[in-house]
């Protein structure tokens, strides 16, 4: 008995369609529906474009001339266009031929020519494009100091022109440490240390008080290749205790006043400390200063039939010193003026002068000495 029921269990089951999935887990999938907003939208995007082509086709249909002159515009634009692009494509493999240098300096444009010479090598040899061998050579130029300003040109024919305006050196300044450096005409450092017999002529300014911490463009580069610094200016940073820029413009005044006191004085050199100020050496040429005295007393009727004669006829030229002090700098170059004027009259040559006072002038003299030391 137990067999037949096991029997038709099994029959009975075999019977059945039995579904393994379960009925919760199963969904009707929709089919895709566009909606009639979306239709609708497409619509009146398709009739707006039609609308806008054929306003725009109407409008051109009715001014021929209009069409014909933006027709030529767009056409010039593009072949403008078009051509730009394959000069400047043809351009980037162009390199200088011919090096032409032009400055105002023989031993600067000697330097750049062997410099620039020197990169154009590389850059034929590595086959380098065009725009990065004018920016090697603007750094080249932007690294001399001296140079103020400067163009670079290199056109299709390959020939490379460069233009440079130097700066003009007008001081020499003996700082702290017996470090000198060299000013130019905008007031700023061209130079460090220079050699002995350079810049000899230079108006001299001893300052040993001013501490200048100054790097030259050149180093600052190499410094910005390293990462060590962001700029590739050079800068000068002085101790706080000085005004650089003060000193610079008083040192300029003194020397442009200097140069209006007339033939026979000159100014040798300048110094300058915090407790007495600015002190000049001025060289003096005795026979020229007795010659324009003899002759301005021979225009005169002198009531004397003596002649006054210099008292420094054996000595050429000297130099004596000057004390300005700090302040009232103008007014004390006129006295200045004043009193050489009127000794140079009497043929009475001093070897100091001292300007250092608010309402006088005092002065020493004595013989020149042709042995005498400088300051």
């Amino acid at each position: 008995m137990s067999v037949n029921k096991k029997q038709r269990k099994v029959n009975l089951l075999a019977s059945q369609k039995i579904d393994l999935r379960s009925r919760k887990g199963t969904k009707k999938q929709k089919k895709p529906n566009f909606n009639k907003w979306y239709l609708l939208a497409l619509f009146y995007l398709y009739v707006y474009i039609k609308k806008s082509i054929s306003f725009v086709f109407l409008f051109f249909k009715s001014k021929p001339r209009l069409t014909y002159i933006l027709s030529i515009c767009i056409l010039c634009l593009s072949f403008i266009k078009i051509g730009t692009y394959f000069v400047g494509t043809y351009s980037e493999k162009i390199l200088p031929t011919h090096i032409q240098i032009e400055t105002d300096n023989k031993q600067i444009t000697h330097i750049l020519n062997t410099e620039i010479q020197q990169e154009l090598d590389k850059a034929i040899k590595a086959n380098e494009k065009r725009s990065e061998f004018i920016h090697r050579i603007n750094s080249i130029l932007a690294s001399k100091d001296i140079i103020d300003q400067y163009w670079i040109r290199l056109g299709l024919d390959g020939k490379l022109q460069i233009n440079a305006i130097m700066q003009i050196p007008i001081m020499l300044i003996e700082a702290k440490n017996g470090e000198r450096y060299i000013i130019s005409n905008n007031m700023k450092i061209i130079a460090k240390n220079p050699l002995p017999q350079d810049y000899a002529s230079l108006l001299k300014l001893e300052a040993p008080e001013l501490k200048i911490n100054w790097k030259s463009k050149n180093s600052n580069i190499k410094n910005k290749k390293n990462n060590k610094i962001d700029s590739n200016n050079s800068y000068i940073e002085t101790n706080s205790s000085v005004n650089f820029p003060w000193l610079m413009s008083q040192t300029r005044f003194i020397n442009s006043e200097m140069l209006k006191i007339g033939t026979g004085y000159s100014l040798a050199k300048i110094a300058w400390d915090s407790n007495s100020g600015f002190t000049l050496k001025i060289n003096r040429n005795n026979q020229l200063l007795s010659q324009k005295n003899t002759e301005n007393n021979n225009t005169k009727l002198l009531k004397n039939t003596e002649t006054i004669k210099p008292q420094n006829d054996k000595i050429d030229s000297d130099f004596f010193l000057a004390l300005l002090g700090e302040n009232n700098i103008n007014e004390k170059m006129e006295r200045l003026k004043r009193i050489l004027q009127e000794l140079g009259n009497k043929n009475i040559y001093p070897n100091k002068i001292d300007l250092d006072f608010t309402d006088k002038a005092s002065f020493k003299f004595q013989p020149p000495n042709p042995k005498s030391s400088q300051m």
